[in-house]
This record gives C-alpha cells, structure tokens and sequence, in this order.
C-alpha cells in the first residue's frame, strides 16, 4: 500500500513538471510569421531569447488545439501594442527556437 501511494505522488509530481518548472517571458510582439507547420513569433526587448534568428515557436500539428487561439492572441497583441507573456519549455539558455507551452495576456 505504501508502495502505491509513492508511486501515486511520483505519477503527479512528473505529470506536472513540464509546467511547473516553466520559463516566462513578456513583451512587445516583434515579429509574427506562420509558415509550414508552425507559427514563429519574437518579442521587443525579450530577457529570455537574446540571439538573432531564434524564435518562440508553435507547433500546429501538435499544439492543434491552442494554436489558433494563441495566433489570434499573438495579432491582437501586435496591433494593439500590448504586452503578452509566453511560456517555454527548457531554458532561455537553449540554443534554437524555443517551443511554448501557453501564452497568456494580462489586462
């Protein structure tokens, strides 16, 4: 029985980790282009990808669900100058385009 409940909380503390050990990032919408299977978009003045040519990206296959919504989110905030905040999976270390696990825009 203890046996079950160990791996019970292991199950949940590894199901969650991909969101709580997430990095956050927010600003402006620099750039926004879609193109083949995934929509790639950068921020004015981002603290987490500082290297030219590395971008947030969103899968369209994979993350077929959010994608639409957040590809609104990401024009909106474009044209309206507003700040959006995006979560990464890894590091802002990483090297190459950074895959997002949400986005979210405060009001």
């Amino acid at each position: 029985m203890k046996i079950y409940k160990i791996g019970i909380i292991l199950m949940a503390l590894f199901g969650l980790s991909s969101n709580v050990f997430a990095v956050e990032s927010s600003g402006q919408i620099a750039r926004i282009y879609p193109t083949g299977d995934n929509i790639y978009f950068s921020l004015k003045n981002d603290s987490c990808i500082t290297t030219s040519g590395e971008y947030y990206k969103i899968n369209k296959v994979t993350q077929a669900q959010s994608a639409a919504e957040w590809f609104s989110m990401l024009l909106a905030a474009a044209n309206t100058g507003k700040e959006i905040n995006v979560a990464i999976s890894g590091s802002c270390n990483d090297t190459g385009h950074r895959s997002v696990l949400y986005i979210y825009q405060n009001f």
